[in-house]
């Protein structure tokens, strides 16, 4: 029942940072919905279920964006396996602890994606861009992050009342 929702969540916050948040940039800098959505499912240390989310999110933003195909799904990929190691090793039911993963996460995002800048011979506005930016988008992530995560949670709550609905309702139709 839950891959629906995450399908749904992935796509719906690509769409809304190509969209919306490309209006609402601070300084040259907007959040990464994804790398959130990326965070809170690798909080709960299925590296099953966080890897599958990065893979497809990385596939859908790199679809939105417009740029070389790939870059994305590298990023997110390190990004969960980041997260793993993190929410291995840390009491990530703390919101201090969540939002540090945050923090750290975007930061190595940005890593990931000037590394992957310099390899594949970007322009050098783009590694100034990046390096100029970084830090915006650790806060900008980190705030977003607290309201996102609350949101999270309700669909997810949402969605499980809604199977438990239907499942009842299923069973009585039988008998």
């Amino acid at each position: 029942m839950k891959l629906p929702i995450w399908l749904f969540l992935g796509l719906f916050l690509i769409i809304l940072q190509t969209s919306v948040f490309d209006k609402l940039e601070i300084l040259g800098a907007k959040p990464d919905l994804l790398l959130i959505l990326v965070v809170y499912a690798n909080l709960d240390k299925k590296i099953y279920k966080g890897l599958a989310i990065a893979l497809i999110g990385g596939i859908f933003a790199d679809g939105f964006s417009g740029t070389i195909f790939g870059i994305q799904l590298i990023c997110k990929q390190v990004d969960a396996l980041v997260t793993q190691f993190l929410s291995r090793r840390l009491f990530v039911n703390e919101k201090f602890v969540k939002i540090s993963i945050i923090a750290i996460v975007s930061l190595v995002d940005r890593v990931a994606l000037y590394s992957i800048s310099v390899l594949l011979n970007q322009n050098m506005n783009t590694l100034l861009y990046l390096a100029r930016n970084t830090a915006i988008v650790i806060i900008y992530n980190v705030i977003v992050s607290i309201v996102l995560f609350k949101v999270f949670d309700y669909v997810f709550s949402l969605g499980d009342r809604i199977y438990k609905t239907c499942y009842a309702i299923k069973k009585k139709l039988r008998t």
